[in-house]
């Protein structure tokens, strides 16, 4: 398994030290679909279904407008307007609550997402796999920057695909929890602490950037860090 197609993102992500090496796997699978939905699947009959259908959430429609294929984004967010257009109805005071329940959840489906999920389960199934198959593996993910939250909860999700060595996967990926969130809340605490006028000429150690690192640790990478703007 080691270093095939499938592991090397892996394997990339777990020696990068960042605070979540799954949110590293994530982004770099939906930047890679945001560039497919803006190149060869904007005439592509099948991938056309699908957009029409199920459309783009608000991050990837931002994302899709940030690339440079406006014709290609035109296209598909025209033609999903249309199927928009057909449903809506004509409502009344008794049907109108019901209407609006479709229409939120008509808008709540991306097809894109709907890719990354499946993604980054097999993605959840391979790091098991791999923690049990391949000899070093289980040293990086003892030493990496501990997992965002709900990283955390995907690879408890598909734990058992380590097999026989399930248990001490859990184990490891306890340990590494409580003892990376510790430390985040021990960078935070002191970043709070640093508004202190009291220790406005101390360090700041490792906190200057402890904030948007614990906001992305409890909630997934949603806040961009600054670049070196950790020490001093």
């Amino acid at each position: 398994m080691r270093y095939q197609i499938q592991t090397m993102p892996i394997w990339d992500a777990f020696k990068s030290q960042k605070e979540c090496p799954i949110c590293a796997i994530y982004t770099h699978a939906s930047d890679r679909l945001v560039s497919q939905y803006l190149g060869e699947a904007v005439m592509e009959p099948a991938y056309r279904i699908k957009v029409n259908k199920r459309g783009f959430c608000d991050k990837h429609t931002a994302d899709l407008y940030a690339g440079e294929n406006k014709l290609g984004l035109g296209l598909q967010i025209h033609t999903r307007g249309e199927v928009l257009l057909r449903g809506i109805n004509k409502t009344s005071p008794k049907s109108a609550a019901a209407e609006a329940k479709r229409l939120q959840k008509e808008l709540s489906t991306c097809v894109i997402c709907d890719q990354l999920d499946e993604t980054m389960r097999r993605y959840a199934e391979t790091i098991a796999q791999m923690y049990k198959h391949e000899e070093d593996f289980p040293a990086y993910v003892e030493k990496c920057g501990g997992l965002c939250l709900p990283h955390y909860a995907l690879l408890l999700e598909y734990c058992k695909h380590a097999g026989n060595a399930t248990q001490k996967y859990l184990s490891s990926l306890y340990e590494l929890q409580k003892k990376q969130l510790a430390r985040i809340n021990d960078e935070l605490e002191w970043f709070t602490l640093k508004f202190d006028y009291r220790n406005a000429d101390k360090s700041w150690r490792n906190s200057k950037d402890a904030l948007p690192r614990a906001i992305n640790k409890y909630r997934g990478e949603i806040v961009k860090v600054p670049p070196d703007s950790g020490k001093n």
